[in-house]
């Protein structure tokens, strides 16, 4: 599925560091107000260095702002989702965007 048209641009905001060493950061808004942030290459130890991890959020401003809070309340399973490739953050999003 093509996620793309979902894509938040909330880089210019994001205070968390997770851009620092090249990783790859994207935040997604689902028409039902769930999202997603995906970052790549995982700070914590012991996680696959060449996969993802997938953070359920939910909205709770319209566009522009973007404001958005981690969702207790998980489309997915556990509170972040650990993906080793690509294949399975898409699934992942399409869970969180049916939710």
């Amino acid at each position: 599925m093509d996620f793309e048209k979902y894509e938040a641009d909330l880089n210019a905001k994001c205070v968390c560091g997770c851009m620092d060493g090249n990783r790859f950061h994207k935040t997604y808004r689902f028409p039902n107000d769930y999202g997603a942030s995906v970052v790549s290459n995982p700070k914590t130890a012991g996680r696959n260095p060449g996969g993802f991890m997938v953070l359920p959020i939910k909205f709770i401003t319209p566009r522009p702002e973007n404001e958005y809070v981690i969702e207790m309340e998980q489309p997915i399973e556990g509170l972040a989702v650990e993906c080793k490739d690509w294949a399975e953050v898409e699934v992942s999003l399409a869970k969180i965007m049916n939710h």
